[in-house]
């Protein structure tokens, strides 16, 4: 017990009670700023630069007077910076009956006017389209008011300009701001000299499973090419767009420049050569599904990938495989060699087939462009009628453009699918044909609202039609096609009911989209319609409507449809499910 004495009497000498700050009695009042009503953008500056008022309603007199001084230096500050330079300013104390409020009595006085502004650039840089087109907008003119803030954006953005588009010895010769308060009136001086431009000297990109060549082909630039910032952006982009890497290090070696050259040093860790992914889903025409793919990302030094993929549903069941070659321009060009197995078993029509064909695509302006051909072999039985199976070889092309802001949950964006083929009896095909198969999508917000729309055209032109394949030809309904009817419900009937496809197909559908909850719930609101025919007298538009909810879940979209037939001789509600995205 003496030694507990101890301590406290230790403890209460070292740490007095009187030592402990005292709890302020209220809280610290805020700056008011009184005269600038009418000025806005010179209340918020002042406002922005003022030291806030931290001190407490019983502070000394003292200190309220060395934070007024304080906040009317500031004042000052944020006044010149906007062109004020001859204002009035009274700092004092607003005394309540339990506080005092710091107050600023401001006058600012006329604005300073711009008398003289000069703009020079010395050097190549001067020739620059993009810097040509900047000097004609400057932010400041001749008999503007003046704004410090906007002079020092020019100054910097000439600089940086330049040395972005390879000028990296570009430095001021002159650079002035000069200020008469008794006139109110600036001149502001610039002379910039760009000095030579530099190009891309010797670009060495370490990395040791590819070879050389290949990779020069996924630079953007070669050496010699004019040096600018942009452009090791765009080192960057390419290399890791082209899935051979997992790290991307780019160090332009400015310090090491000479002879109007700078060395770049590119350093590439590799990806993981193979990789793997599972795909789970449920949709209401397919059922459950499941999907694998393997993925080799590089097969050889020369950069071909190849790529398998299995997918299983109680309907639809399909092996293939892809193998890429790289072309010329590896990001954008490149012939695929595919295999695809395919089995379906749906409303009674059961079809097998193989395909072997090879297609050489390339990426233009947005567009991706695609020829290619094939070899399909299909087997086909449509209900009790016997199996046929027929061979073709397709040839054809491929249009399509896609712009979304959100690949999974598009808010806003738009895309473009188009194929023409076709097959000649003379080439090893069954029979003659000429089809052409489109698909638009949109999607676009007003206000939290988001408009959405997609139409489908298919074209056949054929004699023999009972020879085509079911996976040439044209079906309606479903998740994704006109809801409120059954998958591939819609289309022609044969003399048993079955319904066995048609020559030509036209969908369209309307959907408006709202947030219920938060930004991940919406509820929708839609319309389908749509028919697969095969002549323009059996065109027999069918339509749904109905009400939606989509998820925007951790593990993907899920969306939930009721839609209601609006042309069945027995009208009832069908839910339309899909979890995850189609394969």
């Amino acid at each position: 017990m003496p030694i507990l004495a101890a301590l406290v009497v230790f403890f209460a000498v070292l740490f007095p009670r009187h030592a402990v700050p005292a709890q302020p009695d209220a809280a610290p009042s805020r700056l008011r700023v009184v005269g600038l009503e009418a000025h806005p953008e010179l209340a918020a500056n002042v406002m922005k630069l003022a030291p806030p008022s931290n001190l407490a309603c019983d502070a000394p007199e003292v200190r309220w007077r060395a934070y007024l001084r304080e906040a009317r230096a500031a004042a000052t500050s944020a006044l010149r910076a906007l062109g004020h330079f001859n204002a009035t300013i009274e700092a004092d104390l607003e005394h309540t009956e339990d506080c005092k409020r710091p107050v600023l009595r401001i006058e600012p006085g006329p604005p300073t006017l711009i008398d003289v502004l000069e703009v020079e650039i010395e050097g190549e840089f001067t020739r620059d389209p993009m810097i040509r087109r900047y000097l004609d907008e400057l932010p400041l003119a001749k008999g503007s008011r003046l704004h410090q803030g906007l002079y020092e954006e020019i100054r910097d953005t000439l600089l940086n300009r330049a040395r972005s588009a390879g000028y990296l010895d570009a430095h001021y010769r002159r650079r002035e701001l000069w200020v008469d308060p008794a006139t109110n009136t600036a001149r502001i001086g610039l002379h910039l000299d760009s000095g030579p431009r530099y190009y891309f000297g010797t670009i060495r990109v370490e990395q040791d499973i590819l070879d050389e060549d290949f990779v020069a082909r996924l630079l953007p630039v070669t050496q010699g090419d004019p040096y600018y910032g942009e452009a090791l952006a765009e080192i960057y982009r390419n290399l890791s767009a082209s899935g051979y890497f997992a790290e991307v290090r780019i160090d332009p070696l400015t310090e090491q420049r000479q002879a109007q050259t700078v060395p770049v040093d590119v350093v590439l860790t590799p990806n993981k050569r193979t990789a793997y992914g599972l795909r789970v889903g449920f949709a209401t025409d397919t059922g459950p599904r499941l999907g694998a793919d393997s993925t080799r990302r590089w097969v050889n030094r020369r950069g071909h990938r190849w790529k398998g993929n299995v997918e299983f549903s109680p309907r639809l069941q399909r092996i293939e495989s892809n193998y890429t070659i790289p072309g010329r321009s590896p990001l954008t060009d490149s012939l695929d060699l595919y295999t695809r197995l395919d089995r379906e078993d749906a409303n009674d029509i059961v079809s097998d087939s193989a395909r072997l064909g090879a297609q050489y695509a390339r990426l233009r302006n947005g567009w991706t462009q695609a020829l290619f051909g094939e070899y399909r072999y299909e087997r086909t039985e449509y209900g009790r009628q016997p199996r046929r199976g027929d061979g073709f070889v397709l040839a054809g092309v491929k249009l399509g453009h896609r712009r979304f802001d959100d690949p999974l949950f598009p808010t806003r964006g738009h895309s473009l699918d188009f194929t023409l083929q076709g097959a000649s009896e003379a080439l090893l095909s069954a029979t003659d044909f000429v089809q052409i198969v489109t698909r638009g999508v949109g999607a676009h917000p007003v206000g939290r609202f988001i408009f959405k729309g997609r139409m489908d055209l298919g074209l056949t032109w054929m004699d023999e039609f009972a020879r085509l394949p079911k996976s040439l030809r044209f079906f309606a309904g479903g998740d994704n096609s006109v809801r409120g009817y059954g998958f591939e419900k819609i289309g022609p009937r044969d003399e048993r009911g079955q319904v066995v496809g048609g020559r030509y197909l036209f969908t369209v559908s309307a959907e408006v989209m709202h947030p219920i909850h938060a930004n991940n719930w919406y509820g929708a609101l839609f319309v389908d319609s749509g028919d697969a025919f095969d002549g323009r007298s059996d065109l027999n538009l069918k339509t749904g409507v109905g009400v939606g909810v989509r998820w925007r879940s951790p593990l993907g979209l899920v969306r939930l449809d009721v839609a209601y037939p609006l042309d069945m001789d027995s009208p009832s509600p069908r839910l339309h499910v899909g979890i995850g995205a189609s394969f």
